[in-house]
């Protein structure tokens, strides 16, 4: 038999604010237009950072550490494991006078994000860059 919950706010025992709501990852949602269902934990950012220079982390999520593997290279460690290496990394860069390769070097414990400079013929540079990870972890 399944039953149904119709609330407005969900707050902790003593009414005072919010409460901490846990979910399965068989968890789903109802796409906007009701036809869909998606499943809610498989389409969350797994990982994101924003870099403000090479192994500086201006702020993350998941992220255990960064390192310089020289000039616009940047290896991303994962405080928490993927499940497998088929995760999908997008990555962008602050300035408009550069470009990101994007991911390389997967790895479950991580990746690798290039940095170009395209205003001379795409050498790697440093600067400012973003990613977010998607995929399973383990």
């Amino acid at each position: 038999m399944t039953s149904q919950l119709n609330v407005d706010t969900i707050v902790d025992k003593a009414g005072s604010g919010g409460s901490n709501v846990k979910m399965a990852n068989t968890s789903t949602y109802v796409s906007d237009g009701g036809n869909v269902t998606q499943n809610t934990v498989q389409g969350l950012a797994k990982n994101w950072l924003s870099a403000t220079e090479p192994g500086s982390v201006g702020d993350s999520f998941n992220t255990s550490t960064t390192t310089d593997g020289g000039s616009g290279i940047h290896t991303i460690t994962l405080t928490n494991n993927m499940a497998s290496t088929a995760h999908a990394a997008v990555t962008g860069m602050q300035d408009a006078d550069m470009a990101c390769l994007g991911e390389s070097g997967r790895a479950t414990t991580g990746y690798m994000v290039t940095l170009l400079q395209r205003a001379d013929s795409l050498t790697r540079t440093d600067g400012d860059h973003f990613s977010a990870l998607f995929g399973d972890l383990a």
